[in-house]
């Protein structure tokens, strides 16, 4: 049997225009980023500019290796964003699920207690969390740091809404099995919102690794800065080298990609695993 292929025209190839637009807008700061910081500060300045390196520069990197405080930065953040992600993942996980498939008194008042803190912004209470840490004395601390987001009520509500979806007959077969809540919660519910969290875990990282109002609140001393901060100080009293910047700034996303890359096949699964209907 012959089947008709339809072909494009150029009404299709039109389309591809804004698409096509919309990509580079959106790719064109990264790869201006990355050449960047390949550049001395003489050829960044020059007229024309020019879009590549004439000689492709390696002391911005360099430099900033070298640096006496930038190791440190970048250790903070990657502590910090990593116990964060790992904490409040696992701690919205387990309160999504007892909020999806438990009843139990005030449930609805308590989840909606929940939606109210992710409404009111975090500099409305960043005053009261800012003296709780001072007077436990956490300044200049990674416990300082972490305190404020180890609990995340977006994610406990985009972990719970989730697995609503897991069909209740589901956990009841396996309860009919002889299969305990724990059991249930780690070989059934879990594996079935692993695409879930995968986004949840990039997402949590993301923000913790991007943040930098409570870090500069709680760090006054140089070697407790993140990496955000640490950025802003690679720049001169009367001079931004931008190559270092960009090379710092470069530096800073490969954390970011390695995650991405890694739970990108989760998520992947995820999605074929959760292929379910109720």
């Amino acid at each position: 049997m012959k089947m008709n292929v339809r072909r494009n025209t150029g009404v299709d190839y039109i389309l591809l225009i804004p698409f096509f637009l919309l990509v580079f807008v959106a790719i064109f700061p990264l790869f201006w980023m990355l050449v960047t910081s390949f550049k001395t500060p003489e050829e960044f300045s020059a007229i024309p500019l020019t879009v590549f390196p004439v000689n492709w520069f390696k002391g911005n990197y360099i430099k900033i290796f070298t640096d006496r405080y930038f190791p440190r930065y970048f250790l903070n953040s990657v502590v910090m964003a990593s116990v964060v992600t790992v904490v409040a993942v696992a701690s919205s996980t387990f309160v999504g699920y007892i909020f999806a498939k438990f009843k139990f008194p005030g449930k609805n008042i308590f989840f909606y207690a929940i939606l109210i803190t992710i409404m009111v912004p975090f500099e409305s209470f960043i005053v009261p969390l800012f003296g709780f840490v001072r007077n436990m004395n956490a300044m200049n601390s990674y416990w300082g740091l972490i305190f404020p987001s180890v609990i995340s009520s977006f994610g406990i509500f985009f972990i719970r809404q989730n697995m609503e979806q897991i069909p209740d007959a589901l956990l009841e077969a396996a309860k009919i099995d002889g299969a305990g809540n724990y059991y249930t919660f780690f070989k059934i519910v879990v594996p079935l919102s692993i695409s879930a969290i995968s986004v949840l875990s990039i997402l949590l990282f993301l923000i913790e690794w991007s943040s930098y109002l409570w870090p500069l609140l709680i760090a006054t001393k140089r070697e407790w800065f993140v990496l955000e901060i640490g950025l802003t100080l690679l720049q001169d009293e009367y001079f931004i080298d931008y190559g270092v910047m960009m090379a710092g700034c470069a530096v800073a996303m490969i954390p970011v990609f390695i995650l991405f890359l890694f739970f990108r096949r989760h998520i992947m699964d995820g999605i074929a695993m959760t292929g379910i209907k109720g």
